[in-house]
């Protein structure tokens, strides 16, 4: 199993939560009282997380003729919205990286449940129906329609406005409720599914952020990717501890961190769609990391 590197990352970008929420505070560009570029971000108090128990794994290897049985669970990135294709109230795509999982011979999508606009809540009262103990493997990414993270980039796209303050307090308030809302959802897929591996995504950040200067501090468009990557990058952290807890707690459960570094909103070749309802979600190619990034967590 791949690990990743998450918690030094984490603790980098928590000096950048502050400096974001710091410049959404009301603060215009040519206010004196912004925070000096000279504060770099590794000044910030370095943790060192205990090393986590290894669980037994339950993910037996899947076979052409006994294939591991597979359930997704989820929100649009689950169930692809962006990709391309898409249908159904749940705006499900044939290249959703459940889609693109079980286009091995190793595995049957058994159910695939994930709807788009779901929250931890719809996960619990709509989709647990789909589990049983005989399920090998669940993927699940939620957690972003309970903080309306997915209005942040459009709320934001004209700089540090009013509404994308507003935006992004209203995504941190959201946050202090979020891990008990996790936790009492990763408990119950894994009272459902007794015996199965559960990958739990995160969502990637949205923009390839330039480094921190005195040029580029005080500009309102850099403010505010700061702010929208820095909430992206707050809930994710608060995925993987409510993840940790659970594997704390010797459930078999994993954190995947999913990067789409390089290919940001703003970047050459972005792996987001940009334009109509479906604007912020991943395209085909980012769903293909996706999977590709999970099914190292497969072995």
């Amino acid at each position: 199993m791949r690990r990743h590197p998450t918690a030094r990352v984490r603790a980098a970008v928590g000096a950048l939560v502050l400096l974001s929420l710091t410049l959404l505070a009301g603060c215009s560009a040519s206010d004196s009282s912004r925070p000096a570029a000279s504060t770099p971000a590794s000044s910030a108090p370095q943790t060192t997380a205990p090393p986590l128990p290894t669980p037994t794994s339950t993910l037996r290897t899947g076979t052409a003729s006994d294939p591991l049985r597979y359930v997704a669970l989820g929100d649009s990135y689950s169930a692809g919205m962006g990709g391309g294709d898409e249908h159904g109230a749940c705006v499900r795509s044939p290249n959703a990286y459940p889609k693109l999982l079980a286009q091995s011979n190793t595995i049957t999508l058994a159910r695939f449940a994930a709807c788009s606009g779901a929250t931890t809540d719809d996960v619990l009262a709509d989709q647990l129906d789909a589990l049983d103990p005989q399920v090998d493997l669940v993927t699940i990414t939620i957690g972003g329609n309970d903080l309306s993270v997915s209005a942040l980039p459009s709320a934001c796209a004209r700089g540090e406005t009013p509404t994308c303050r507003a935006a992004v307090t209203t995504s941190v308030n959201l946050l202090n409720s979020l891990p008990h809302k996790l936790a009492k959802t990763y408990k119950a897929i894994a009272q459902a599914a007794p015996h199965a591996r559960i990958l739990v995504a995160d969502y990637p950040l949205f923009y390839d952020l330039p480094t921190i200067t005195d040029k580029t501090i005080g500009s309102d468009q850099v403010s505010a990717a700061v702010a929208v990557d820095t909430a992206v990058a707050s809930l994710d952290a608060t995925i993987e501890t409510a993840v940790q807890k659970q594997r704390e707690a010797g459930t078999d459960i994993q954190f995947v961190d999913v990067s789409f570094g390089g290919h940001g909103v703003s970047s050459k070749h972005p792996w987001f769609v940009l334009k109509g309802l479906e604007a912020f979600h991943p395209t085909e190619a980012g769903y293909q990391r996706y999977a590709k990034t999970i099914a190292a967590f497969m072995h």
